[in-house]
């Protein structure tokens, strides 16, 4: 039985391994309470503080400047031949659709620095959505990013120049009060992102007063 960590790793080697096992995993795992259709994290853990760089250049804070979202958080990178554009376009899909909350924030955070510079990156994610938020750091900051939000480090897969890496394959949703409720790795139907995301967005924060 393969480990965990090489099940959500996403590496093109084994793409049809890592589906099918995802599949078993998608299907197998539910809530206790029945909220969510995606993969329910136990104990639910706030969005780390984590300022990287965004496509204009400008630092983006993870926390301020995604105040009273759904953050949808995915690292990968644009040379990716198979599970990003999957992602990212099965993603817009979704959000395009009538019905979808639209306090909904797609961030991608690339795991391939030295490739993905911001323009680069903004230039890939327009295929997808210009309101998708893309944000890239040192080699140090994206590995610190990644372990805070508890994703497998991406590793690089050759000394070739037309490299892949291996990357986790989860998209990690926090809702609007900080907290990270669900993760939804590939494949993820539609329809659960459709049924999660009204209740992710209606996870308002606690009023102070």
């Amino acid at each position: 039985m393969a480990s965990v960590d090489s099940i959500l790793m996403w590496s093109p080697v084994r793409g049809v391994l890592a589906a099918l096992a995802l599949a078993l995993v998608a299907c197998g795992s539910s809530p206790s309470d029945g909220r969510f259709e995606g993969l329910a994290v136990d104990e639910p853990e706030t969005l780390p503080s984590i300022v990287l760089v965004d496509t204009e250049g400008q630092p983006f804070d993870l926390v301020a400047d995604t105040e009273g979202e759904v953050r949808l958080i995915y690292f990968g990178y644009t040379n990716c031949p198979d599970i990003c554009p999957i992602h990212l376009a099965q993603l817009q899909a979704v959000l395009d659709r009538s019905g979808t909350p639209p306090n909904v924030r797609v961030v991608f955070i690339t795991t391939d620095p030295q490739r993905d510079t911001p323009q680069v990156i903004r230039d890939y994610l327009d295929q997808f959505s210009p309101d998708f938020v893309g944000l890239t750091g040192t080699d140090e900051e994206l590995v610190a990013a990644q372990k805070a939000l508890g994703s497998i480090v991406a590793v690089r897969e050759s000394d070739d120049e037309n490299y892949t890496m291996g990357h986790d394959g989860r998209v990690f949703a926090f809702a609007p009060d900080g907290l990270g409720y669900t993760q939804y790795p590939h494949p993820t139907r539609q329809s659960s992102w459709d049924h999660d995301l009204p209740v992710l967005a209606a996870m308002a924060p606690e009023d102070p007063s």
